[in-house]
């Protein structure tokens, strides 16, 4: 099982990269600014009129997705990569949308090839980590989570998920220190990143260091009310540490943020 929240993805999505094409300007923008449904009215005519535009298929197929239509959107961005077979960005989305359909096999070949157009591509390391992961192989993962740290030690901005996800495969995997080291460094990049304080939390109740966890999930909830895994982590502690009834209180709303 892929381990794959929808949720998620959609949050860890980079914006659109701009293209030249001027009929696309107003459309991408609309993309961008998160009006899906406008960006779709135009977009979807265009590709009508202009089928051999591929960045007008990866346009569309990333509308989709967001539209709540994955499989269109596959369709899509499949047509840009044939058109436009050099296009990275083409050959990362692709596995994005591959990966969200839990088809790791897939979603590995197009990130593969998205590495291999562009070298230096921070996030196509970074999704390939996860795909690793997903296809049961950490040791792979590993690597392709410390090359996207390596690219962007230059780079004047940072992404906080190649550290979270390296945080998370060694939380997952029984490192608990080594953890602690890359959910801070991911809170440098993000200082209000509630899953890394919640993980970071879990470390540390681990090492048996409860009053930062405390803090950490006090802070995590106040950033992000309904996340469910804060409140429950924060029960525990408050379980152990003797406040019951806060715990109670934290236990009920994780209940009614959990997802089914």
């Amino acid at each position: 099982m892929l381990r794959v929240v929808l949720s998620l993805v959609i949050l860890i999505w980079p914006a659109f990269a701009q293209v030249s094409a001027d009929p696309l300007q107003e459309p991408l923008a609309l993309f961008n600014s998160g009006k899906y449904r406008e960006c779709f009215d135009i977009v979807s005519p265009f590709v009508q009129q202009n089928p051999n535009s591929g960045a007008a298929h990866k346009l569309l197929g990333m509308d989709e997705y967001m539209l709540g239509k994955p499989r269109e959107a596959l369709l899509e961005v499949q047509r840009a990569t044939e058109l436009t077979p050099n296009d990275p960005d083409a050959f990362y989305y692709l596995g994005r949308l591959y990966f969200s359909l839990d088809n790791a096999v897939a979603a590995l070949a197009a990130f593969q090839r998205t590495i291999v157009l562009d070298p230096s591509s921070v996030r196509g390391y970074n999704q390939l980590g996860q795909t690793y992961e997903g296809l049961g192989r950490p040791a792979d993962a590993e690597r392709a989570y410390l090359k996207a740290i390596e690219l962007e030690r230059n780079q004047q901005k940072k992404s906080e998920w190649p550290y979270y996800n390296l945080g998370l495969l060694y939380l997952n995997s029984g490192r608990s220190e080594d953890s602690m080291a890359y959910f801070r460094l991911a809170l440098a990049c993000s200082p209000e990143f509630p899953e890394a304080k919640v993980k970071l939390a879990v470390a540390l109740s681990s090492q048996k260091s409860s009053d930062e966890a405390l803090k950490l999930l006090e802070e995590a909830i106040q950033t992000d009310p309904q996340n469910a895994e804060a409140h429950y982590r924060l029960a525990l502690l408050l379980t152990k540490s003797g406040r019951r009834e806060e715990a109670q209180e934290h236990f009920a709303l994780f209940q009614k943020y959990r997802k089914p």
